[in-house]
């Protein structure tokens, strides 16, 4: 097995087609092919299943991919960092949109001040693509509000943070209630793969009844002006909603038998190395939770 059949099994997975891979590695069909069966045989397992003229990723493909898209990775971040060696390199961190939305103009305004020199990238998204954007070094740091697999990723806390319920002013229910009574409520939640998401998913499993989901969406403004037309009850991050709590007519439903604390977590692969740009913003993000 060598880097050039890994890079070839990651453009098959990621284009789903034996044609479309050899055609963006400007290799024969038949080529491409026969590396996958390499692979396969290498492994003595099936990577892909072929039905209806179709490719499928298999379980063990899947796993393979991970590995293959962390080698490649480091590949390219081995070449970049020896030619970069002595040069002031960017940092590229992601954070889920609670923590971009309420810490993260801070945290990177007050590194600036410290370490202006230092280009930084910052990109929000949830917590599930931040981890994909690790493993394929599109990213150097992310902050996750869970500890990730710690089979590639450290992952130490820097804050917490209290997710609360809220409504609209008009809506009908008054005061405060009980999770189980919650639930029975119209609710609007961000969208499956965010940390909020899998926050609320988990706390709802312990009880029987399902809960009436009216609105998920990736946008916590459009979840925030839903709820403010009285479409349902909000359950977000306190420090998110509280800017919004007297502009749009909200009031919090305080919950009485459950307190749902968020952590937040700063995260990078293990096998990541750090330039000295990469330690410097390190420190600075340890130092100031």
């Amino acid at each position: 097995m060598t880097l050039r059949h890994l890079k070839i099994f990651s453009a098959v997975c990621r284009l789903e087609s034996i044609t479309l891979a050899a055609e963006e590695m400007n290799m024969a069909q038949p080529a491409v092919s026969y590396a996958i069966r390499e692979l396969e045989g290498y492994y003595e397992t099936k990577l892909f299943e072929r039905m209806n003229r179709r490719l499928y990723i298999t379980e063990a493909g899947e796993q393979l991919l991970i590995y293959a898209d962390s080698i490649l990775a480091q590949f390219d971040e081995a070449r970049d960092v020896l030619r970069d060696i002595q040069t002031v390199t960017k940092v590229r961190v992601g954070t889920n949109a609670s923590y971009g939305i309420s810490y993260l103009p801070q945290l990177i305004a007050g590194f600036k001040e410290e370490y202006g020199q230092i280009p930084i990238y910052t990109l929000v998204d949830n917590s599930r693509q931040i981890e994909e954007k690790l493993i394929r070094n599109d990213l150097d740091f992310g902050i996750t509000d869970y500890p990730s697999n710690p089979q590639f990723f450290r992952s130490v806390p820097v804050g917490t943070d209290k997710m609360i319920a809220v409504c609209s002013s008009d809506y009908s229910w008054q005061g405060s209630a009980k999770m189980e009574e919650l639930i029975e409520m119209p609710l609007l939640l961000r969208e499956l793969g965010s940390g909020s998401r899998s926050m609320v998913e988990a706390l709802l499993s312990k009880y029987k009844k399902k809960p009436e989901i009216v609105m998920e969406s990736i946008s916590i403004r459009s979840l925030i002006e839903a709820c403010a037309k009285g479409m349902g009850v909000l359950l977000l991050t306190k420090s998110v909603l509280e800017p919004y709590m007297k502009s749009h007519h909200l009031r919090e439903i305080k919950i009485t038998d459950e307190s749902i604390v968020r952590e937040y977590y700063f995260v990078y692969h293990k096998s990541k190395f750090l330039t000295k740009s990469m330690k410097c913003f390190q420190e600075f993000v340890l130092e100031n939770r």
